[in-house]
């Protein structure tokens, strides 16, 4: 019976979250030969066939995993594609939603900026005929006070 053990893991480099879990799941070591694949499943097996064994296995276990990454690459495709799918009726509402919502948002704005520069332009009217005023009546009294002293 072949047997990975914490304290091999530990010797040969293991980091110490993976010799963690490790430990808790197999206290007393791992058979190898009775293990299941989903029992191993969260560790990093990569690392402990490259730190366990010899080249060849490493490239052997390169190819196996070459075809899992294929397969789980198919089918998160197949889970996007229909996840965009399903998804796009909604999406399409929404930005919709979204586009006449700006339209309205740019409506509202150019109106309330339109009705903004009208009101400076009549503040701005009002604003130059006080200063007139005042200015007029500045000058007429200054005026009046020079030509009181003239006399």
């Amino acid at each position: 019976m072949r047997r990975i053990t914490a304290d091999l893991l530990a010797a040969k480099g293991a980091c110490p979250d993976q010799l963690d879990k490790f430990r808790e799941r197999w206290p007393d070591g791992l058979d190898v030969e009775t293990v299941m694949p989903g029992e191993v499943a969260g560790l990093s097996v990569g690392w402990a066939v490259r730190a366990l064994l010899p080249a060849p296995a490493w490239e052997a276990w390169k190819e196996a995993e070459a075809a899992a990454w294929k397969a789980y690459a198919e089918a998160t495709t197949t889970a996007r594609e229909a996840f965009v799918e399903a998804t796009a009726p909604a999406r399409r509402a929404y930005e919709g939603t979204q586009r006449s919502s700006w339209e309205a948002f740019k409506e509202a704005k150019d109106t309330a900026r339109k009705a903004c520069e009208e009101a400076k332009v009549r503040a701005w009217g009002t604003y130059e005929e006080a200063a007139a005023r005042a200015a007029i009546a500045v000058f007429r009294e200054y005026w009046q006070e020079e030509e009181s002293h003239d006399e």
